[in-house]
């Protein structure tokens, strides 16, 4: 719904054409005599020529059919019907002109009027022509609608106080009057229920609360806070409730029974883990001097000649192996298969070891020939 804010004061609208009629619509019980003023596919209503704001304001663009009755014009508009009564026959004529004129964009071929009425006619035209081609400069911005206007009927406001009973108990709502809106309260009195409907019609860009003294209030929040302030605070507008949390019905995959499920949030994603500190460092130790490496065993060269007699040296397949106690052994025969990780490697040693070895052995020989 476009709430434009309107200045107290401001001139009044130029008319293509205007004049007293009397008028009757839905909520009139009668014909009212009035000031009109029509201004393209608007036709406002005022009290008198000089007021500045109109009292009821018709759309031209819903006008369904226009009838003239003898010495009245009906307007039958989408949803209700409003009837004009012209001060004469061709007052009468001249609306009906200028109305299918701004509805039509054309001047009617079977009007009864003077040639200076039809140039009348075709001069509104150009101007509405012109108008319409000039695009509209921005206007105010629009301020919020409340927070208590919900789009339900005169009952579904009632039933909305009744269930929300301690969250408020104002609302306003669509005007079953078709210009501006209602407001609705209900309170408590006695145990029994006091249920209000108050008529705020929309003159203008104006709202006109309609009690005993009418008042008239440039926006919808400044309605809302003319019934709080005369009421002591004891009308409260109601406030709409929001879930923080999304719920749904589901079926239950285990028993296909229809359950209330809550959706959770998702967690927030796990901080990045800092970086460690770094450590500070250490001065470094002076080095330690290396052990000189181990020098390679001298190569004994080829056997000493054996005397005469002297029993022959065994097969070349033959070998010497020093065990862990660091005897040695002769193998008489192939060398058994020994585990290479029981037997120790031969320590670079010094050449008095490897003599004192080979005596052993042949002494060993020696014995073994005898």
């Amino acid at each position: 719904m476009a709430l434009p804010v309107l200045p107290s004061r401001r001139r009044r609208t130029q008319h293509s054409y205007e004049g007293f009629v009397e008028k009757r619509g839905p909520r009139d019980k009668g014909y009212r005599r009035v000031w009109a003023g029509l201004r393209g596919l608007t036709l406002n209503f005022y009290p008198a020529p000089q007021d500045p704001q109109p009292l009821e304001t018709l759309d031209l663009g819903e006008l369904v059919a226009l009838r003239a009755e003898g010495p009245r014009l009906s307007l039958r508009l989408r949803g209700r019907e409003v009837t004009l009564k012209a001060e004469s026959p061709e007052a009468q004529e001249m609306w009906r002109g200028f109305i299918l004129t701004m509805v039509e964009m054309q001047v009617p071929a079977d009007l009864a009027l003077l040639p200076g009425h039809v140039v009348q006619l075709e001069e509104a035209l150009r101007e509405e022509r012109d108008r319409r081609a000039t695009p509209a400069a921005p206007g105010p911005p629009e301020p919020p609608v409340p927070d208590c206007f919900y789009e339900v009927s005169r009952t579904e406001a009632e039933r909305l106080l009744e269930r929300s009973a301690g969250s408020g108990n104002m609302v306003l709502r669509p005007g079953g009057h078709g210009q501006g809106v209602s407001v609705t309260t209900r309170q408590a009195l006695s145990g029994a229920a006091l249920v209000k409907h108050y008529k705020v019609t929309r003159v203008g860009q104006e709202y006109v609360i309609d009690v005993e003294t009418p008042h008239r209030c440039s926006s919808l929040a400044e309605v809302v806070a003319y019934f709080v302030e005369n009421s002591k605070g004891s009308l409260r507008p109601l406030a709409r409730e929001y879930t923080p949390r999304l719920e749904f019905v589901e079926t239950d995959g285990e028993n296909g029974e229809r359950v209330r499920a809550v959706c959770e949030p998702p967690r927030p994603p796990a901080a990045p883990r800092a970086a460690p500190a770094p450590q500070p460092r250490r001065p470094h130790a002076p080095a330690l001097p290396r052990a000189p490496a181990p020098r390679p065993a001298p190569n004994p060269g080829p056997p000493a000649p054996q005397p005469p007699g002297a029993p022959a040296a065994p097969p070349p397949d033959e070998q010497t192996y020093v065990n862990e106690q660091g005897a040695g052994d002769l193998r008489s025969s192939a060398p058994r298969a020994v585990p290479r990780r029981s037997l120790l490697p031969l320590h670079d040693g010094s050449s008095d070891m490897v003599e004192e070895l080979a005596k052993k052995l042949q002494a060993r020989r020696a014995l073994i020939g005898d």
